[in-house]
């Protein structure tokens, strides 16, 4: 169970988190939706640990994951909106990078994550070459071929063409499928469906939303 506990967070005097709480179990899809500039990216950092809120905790399985300087790669697997990957270097060396060796090896090897990812005909490519799908589909690979049990990701497919969206989600929905946690943000009505459960962030607050709701509705609460 990952339990988010009153976290809030601020630029110099704006508050741009406040009090933010809930709770996710293996298996759950959590969406995160809003403005842009709400704080959606913000939030995502924080839960990922790579900014510290000024109050609140964060824990999975009642182990504070900010009690230490860094979030264990196997723990947290985060995927930001900007592009993470060193351009000159190839895929495979863009992915070895990244890889970590505490993964375990009780799970499929990370070849096969490669493979249905559609990587393996681009591994002596350099990331610079490929195109802005097939560098979303390497920043996710960097991630989860660690094995992590939380998996964060900021908009992983805007701006996508179809095929490389439904190979994403296919992985996503596997992912959850074998009990991991998924935390996203989209600007995709279609994604929505994903979801397990479906937050709204309005001037630093979050919001659970409705069950069912058409996307007129939706955006009356923006």
């Amino acid at each position: 169970m990952l339990c988010v506990d009153h976290i809030s967070f601020s630029y110099r005097k704006k508050q741009v988190l406040c009090d933010i709480s809930f709770t996710a179990k293996e298996g759950d899809f959590i969406g995160i939706i809003g403005k842009n500039g709400c704080g959606k990216s913000t939030l995502l950092s924080v839960l990922a640990g790579v900014k510290r809120p000024a109050n609140g905790m964060l824990t999975f399985h009642e182990t504070p994951l900010f009690s230490s300087k860094s979030v264990p790669s196997e723990t947290v697997g985060y995927v930001p909106q900007l592009n993470p990957l060193l351009p000159e270097l190839s895929v495979r060396d863009n992915l070895k990078l990244w890889y970590r060796t505490t993964a375990s090896s009780s799970v499929e090897s990370p070849e096969a994550l490669y493979r249905q990812l559609g990587l393996t005909d681009y591994f002596h490519t350099p990331v610079a070459k490929l195109s802005e799908g097939m560098k979303k589909r390497v920043s996710i690979a960097s991630v989860l071929q660690n094995q992590p049990k939380i998996l964060i990701l900021d908009e992983p497919s805007a701006a996508l063409d179809l095929p490389c969206k439904e190979i994403i989600h296919e992985q996503l929905l596997s992912f959850t499928g074998n009990g991991g946690i998924v935390i996203f943000t989209t600007h995709e009505e279609a994604e929505f469906s994903l979801c397990t459960t479906l937050y709204i962030l309005k001037d630093g607050i979050l919001q659970r939303a409705d069950a069912v709701q058409d996307k007129h509705a939706l955006i009356q609460q923006f």
